[in-house]
């Protein structure tokens, strides 16, 4: 193991703002598919270019199928790929010119076929001795490399060059994929993602053919196809799920092999966990609970995909350990729960538990489609900081639910919006999965039934909803009432049900909004 090897690590920066820089999902979608491709296309074409590999050489998935072989080490061997995952790709070199060389293809390649990208790069040497030391140091030095320098990836827009209406930039390209009446010139950067979602919706259809529903189902690349009454105001939920300590336990590994398997073991978690989540929705669909809560089930109309029903959710982004999917806004939040729970079983390689955090963000259908992801951004970060807090090693989960006319930073909405003339918050939030099934036991009593008849009826919950923004004198009147009635607020934690707000802390208005935007179907039990 004394052979000197290069390693070229690999990454992009601002993606999220790349993605989700629109807000006409097609464009979102293929420009997570342009993401996608950075390292699989492209990086498969400028190795061809300067490398010219045998073609039964297979060395584009080696690392995935023989993780133990380490084919940068035997003498005849000029490259090889490290691992492919959690937004990076790591190849060795034998040559350190040729290193150098395929990075400058690679980032001229991205240039041409993804304006807009911005890649980051680093290159150093690999001790396979000591292996995890020398990862950090490549990691420590990409990161220095992106504080330091942002490429120019764009045509920069002039006085006399049109505006593209998407990005804003200058608008250089006839886009014949647009629809008739839209036909326009548009910038590279929204030309690249436009041609890119017809591979993009290749790639979930096979989704859909490994859990067999390819026959029935598909996925809409149109916001207000998710299940939303038509001409109605309607919300959409984008959800964020990001894998709790993984940067950490990938730059842990002590040698390669150990980070392949890692790398393969959490993508393959990720991907099955979201097919039990497309599971949930068909079998949702075919008890004809949906219906229940109002979801407008329609067929599609292409070509051919006729008579496949559009199914209420749509994946936009699905890497290694994270996801961003969009669904019917009354769904949301229970997709989000089912999906940390069923990763949470998953085992990978180095079998130290999975968790993961979720932020969910619902919002009008039309609402700025970045500014919901970066909403559904500050929840999953404010649900990592509590869990950090509290040094819990679980799964933890944060919603907003945007009615409009709030705006600016999230902890500047719920100062400013979730307090009582007491300065006293009025939501709880985030919630661990455990501490959020509690509270949905909660909510099951608010929206069930007994004899026939609501327990709670609607205009009493509305009625808390306003008590809640009011003093002590106003809670102390309605939970009299309620006794009156013989009635109390279902129990949660040490609240016993007779007092609204207790240690300057109130569950209701979660379970308030919660009555909105969960099922009524996947609610169960009732807690009084």
């Amino acid at each position: 193991m004394n052979c000197e090897v290069f390693a070229v690590l690999l990454d992009t920066m601002s993606i999220q703002r790349y993605i989700f820089s629109t807000n006409n999902l097609k464009e979102n979608i293929g420009a997570s598919h342009i993401v996608k491709e950075i390292y699989d296309s492209h990086l498969k074409e400028v190795i061809k270019e300067i490398l010219n590999p045998p073609s039964d050489y297979n060395y584009y998935d080696a690392w995935e199928k023989n993780p133990e072989k380490i084919k940068i080490l035997e003498p005849e061997a000029s490259f090889e790929i490290g691992y492919i995952g959690g937004g990076n790709a790591l190849i060795f070199f034998k040559n350190k010119n040729i290193a150098e060389e395929f990075l400058k293809k690679w980032s001229m390649r991205l240039l041409v076929h993804c304006p807009g990208l911005i890649p980051a790069s680093a290159i150093g040497k690999i001790d396979f001795n000591n292996f995890s030391g020398s990862i950090k140091d490549l990691f420590i030095k990409l990161s220095e490399r992106k504080s330091s320098f942002i490429p120019e990836t764009i045509i920069r827009r002039h006085g006399i060059t049109a505006e593209c209406p998407n990005t804003g930039y200058s608008a250089e390209i006839w886009c014949e994929k647009l629809p008739e009446e839209k036909k326009s010139y548009i910038s590279s950067v929204s030309n690249a993602k436009i041609m890119a979602v017809e591979q993009a919706d290749k790639k979930l259809k096979k989704i859909l053919e490994e859990c067999d529903y390819h026959n029935k189902y598909t996925f809409t690349n149109e916001l207000d196809k998710l299940g939303q009454k038509r001409k109605q105001d309607s919300h959409i939920a984008i959800v964020f799920i990001d894998g709790n300590d993984m940067g950490e336990r990938f730059r842990s590994q002590k040698d390669l092999p150990s980070l392949r398997e890692l790398s393969k073991s959490v993508r393959d978690a990720t991907m099955e966990t979201f097919k039990k989540v497309i599971k949930a929705v068909v079998e949702a669909i075919e008890e004809k609970v949906l219906e229940d809560e109002g979801i407008i089930l329609e067929n599609s109309k292409k070509e051919d995909e006729r008579d496949k029903t559009i199914l209420p959710i749509r994946p936009i982004i699905i890497g290694g350990d994270d996801i961003l999917f969009v669904s019917d806004g009354r769904l949301g939040i229970w997709l989000a729960k089912i999906f940390l729970e069923e990763f949470q079983k998953k085992q990978v390689s180095d079998f130290k538990p999975l968790s993961a955090c979720a932020g969910v963000a619902i919002t009008k259908t039309k609402y700025p489609f970045y500014r919901g992801y970066k909403l559904s951004e500050d929840l999953i970060r404010n649900a990592k900081d509590k869990r950090k807090e509290l040094k819990d090693n679980g799964s933890w989960i944060d919603f907003h639910i945007s009615y409009g006319g709030f705006s600016g930073e999230l902890k500047e909405i719920r100062k400013e919006h979730y307090k009582n003339p007491e300065n006293i918050s009025l939501i709880l939030r985030p919630y661990s999965i455990s501490a959020l099934n509690e509270l949905l036991n909660c909510v099951a009593t608010i929206v069930g039934k007994n004899k026939g008849k609501e327990k709670f009826p609607r205009s009493k919950i509305m009625e808390l909803r306003d008590v809640l923004y009011s003093g002590k004198q106003a809670h102390r009147l309605f939970i009299e009432e309620m006794k009156a009635r013989g009635l109390k607020l279902p129990s949660y934690k040490d609240f016993d049900g007779y007092e609204i707000i207790k240690d300057s802390e109130t569950p209701y208005l979660d379970m308030i909004e919660l009555t909105e935007f969960y099922p009524k179907f996947a609610l169960q039990g009732g807690n009084l």
